[in-house]
């Protein structure tokens, strides 16, 4: 019973400091709100901001089973959220990204975030196998040289080191069509699994899982912060839901983005 009762209080504990995390994302996007950004849409909601602790959770506890402290880099860091997220779970990450976000000063926790700011639209500021892993958290779909991205993730990666690909958009997702049609989609390009994997064997990299997620909309683009905060009520439910749905073909193949673990050959 006693073993029991350990568990249970782990569990509150973890719940307890997701909870807190969460609180957190949101209170840091309406501070950016406040100071006049258009940018945080994938953090304004608690369904939305979950996907953040979400993919933290999984790139630490793949660090922590490997046994390893070596320099993790969030590439397309934003307003550097999943990094804030990866040093509190001890893991050893820099952060980089194209541009200084206009609001980021509003939020003292992420502008105390150091950030390497990129000079060049393609090329990475570091030497050759400087990290063990490279995130990309909705960056690589955005990036203006695809191909020449991915030789320079490579070119920074050390031998047999992780390429952690989240939130990359599915070609045949409902959600994404749907708001193409509404125009307010900001994936022009998409992607099928099939034509994912082909483009990472390409450059050099050998695919060692995939996964759909977002069969159930996160971000709510468009949706009222309303109806996004009442969704948002229920983000582990959802989460629970979608994870379970986008496993069951062919109701995955339709679901908003893929996700992949590579490793540098």
């Amino acid at each position: 019973m006693r073993n029991v009762n350990l568990q249970v209080l782990d569990e509150n504990r973890v719940r307890g400091d997701e909870r807190q995390e969460l609180d957190a994302l949101l209170a840091m996007a309406r501070a950016a709100r406040t100071a006049g950004a258009n940018d945080v849409e994938h953090m304004d909601g608690a369904a939305a901001a979950f996907n953040y602790i979400r993919v933290a959770d999984l790139v630490s506890s793949y660090r922590h089973s490997v046994k390893t402290n070596q320099p993790v880099l969030d590439w397309g860091c934003g307003y550097g959220q999943v990094s804030w997220l990866l040093k509190r779970r001890g893991v050893n990450v820099q952060s980089c990204d194209a541009e200084k976000r206009a609001a980021i000063d509003a939020i003292p926790q992420l502008a105390a975030i150091p950030v390497s700011y990129m000079t060049d639209p393609v090329r990475l500021p570091y030497q050759s196998e400087s990290f063990s892993a490279v995130l990309s958290v909705g960056v690589l779909e955005h990036v203006p040289d695809l191909k020449g991205s991915l030789k320079e993730v490579h070119r920074v990666l050390q031998p047999e080191g992780k390429f952690f690909l989240f939130m990359f958009p599915n070609r045949f997702s409902w959600a994404e069509w749907i708001a193409t049609k509404r125009g307010i989609s900001a994936h022009p390009d998409k992607f099928s699994l099939r034509q994912t994997e082909s483009l990472l064997q390409k450059h050099g990299f050998r695919v060692e899982k995939k996964w759909r997620r977002n069969l159930l909309p996160k971000n709510l683009t468009g949706f009222s912060p309303a109806f996004k905060s009442l969704y948002g009520t229920y983000y582990r439910q959802i989460d629970a839901l979608d994870r379970a749905l986008c496993s069951i073909p062919p109701a995955s193949w339709f679901s908003g983005v893929l996700e992949l673990i590579a490793k540098r050959d």
